[in-house]
């Protein structure tokens, strides 16, 4: 397992926050934690991941912030680091929102 930290503003929330992102590259697993609770949660774990080896991961979060459903397509920048692009399922008025992120891997 793998961690990685960063700050993200998710489509959907009312500002930017620090997110600790967990990846299991073989076991296809990814949690996320944000440094503080948003609606009493903190954790969320990734649903259906897909990943390119160790290079590259693609998973949904649903409800981060409640009734946003974000997909996630990360890809290694370096050995160090994920870049990665976040995207909202479309809102009523048929935009796609989206961020972009960009996660240091926490030294062990």
């Amino acid at each position: 397992m793998e961690s990685f930290v960063g700050a993200i503003h998710l489509p959907g929330d009312d500002r930017e926050r620090i997110i600790t992102l967990e990846l299991d590259w073989l076991g296809k697993e990814v949690f996320i934690r944000f440094s503080e609770a948003i609606d009493g949660i903190k954790d969320w774990p990734g649903l259906m991941v897909q990943t390119i080896g160790v290079e590259e991961a693609v998973f949904r979060t649903k409800g981060i912030p409640p009734l946003f459903t974000h997909w996630w397509h990360l890809a290694r920048s370096s050995e160090d680091s994920l870049w990665g692009l976040v995207i909202v399922t479309p809102d009523s008025s048929g935009s796609w929102r989206t961020c972009s992120v960009f996660l240091n891997k926490v030294k062990e």
